[in-house]
């Protein structure tokens, strides 16, 4: 039976699992296949790396130090599901979509999900360096102590969706929604398009992180900072 539907203080809801999950070995390999199915299944240890299928689904599922790298996932339906220390760098999920569900302590680096639907999703203490999320559409996503250096969120629909201290160091927002989204204590040191967040808030303690951000703004806008040194008036 699923646990009850719960709720993190931010109003995201939980993965829904079974009180029993089925162990997984690797013959499980067989369902990473076009339209295959994998329901109510604990996994551990198994490697997927080169994975290539279509229209999968993946639903009450816990994922623990697996390795996805390199899978090409197209069309992948995620639902109810945790991945704990997974490995997913330079996976390829285009037009995917995941609801109710929690990563964390794992490597997406230059993860690339065009396209993918995020709702009710939470993202923890992971590496995203160079991931690509160009026109994703995110609904009740909050990523926390992340590294999203580079990242590419060109297009996305970051609307309501809550950063909390993330390293967003030159990370690509142009032509990107961010309605009511949430930025605290992130990092923002050569961020680009940020002039695209328009509706959002940003809320950093940091002096420094403050620049940061105003020279990113400046930037968007065409406007030089310049030192008031190099503009002395003359006598």
């Amino acid at each position: 039976m699923a646990s009850r539907d719960r709720r993190s203080s931010g109003g995201i809801a939980v993965p829904r699992l079974r009180a029993g999950l089925t162990e997984a070995d690797r013959s499980v390999h067989e369902l990473l296949i076009d339209e295959g199915l994998l329901d109510g299944l604990s996994l551990s240890e198994l490697d997927f790396s080169e994975a290539a299928a279509e229209l999968v689904d993946v639903s009450g599922c816990r994922w623990t130090l697996c390795k996805l790298a390199g899978s090409q996932l197209e069309k992948l339906t995620i639902s109810d599901c945790v991945f704990d220390q997974c490995d997913l760098a330079n996976a390829r999920w285009g037009d995917s979509s995941a609801v109710r569900t929690a990563i964390s302590a794992s490597r997406l680096t230059g993860l690339s999900a065009p396209g993918l639907q995020l709702q009710h999703v939470t993202v923890r203490d992971s590496v995203l360096d160079f991931a690509s999320f160009r026109f994703a559409k995110f609904t009740r996503v909050e990523i926390v102590d992340c590294r999203l250096t580079k990242a590419d969120f060109v297009s996305a629909d970051l609307s309501g969706t809550v950063f909390r201290r993330c390293d967003l160091g030159g990370a690509e927002f142009s032509n990107a929604t961010a309605r009511k989204a949430v930025f605290v204590e992130c990092d923002w040191e050569g961020a680009r398009g940020i002039g695209s967040l328009a509706g959002a808030t940003i809320a950093n303690s940091s002096p420094t992180d403050n620049l940061a951000i105003a020279a990113a703004m400046a930037g968007a806008l065409q406007i030089t900072l310049g030192d008031p040194l190099d503009h002395v008036e003359a006598t």
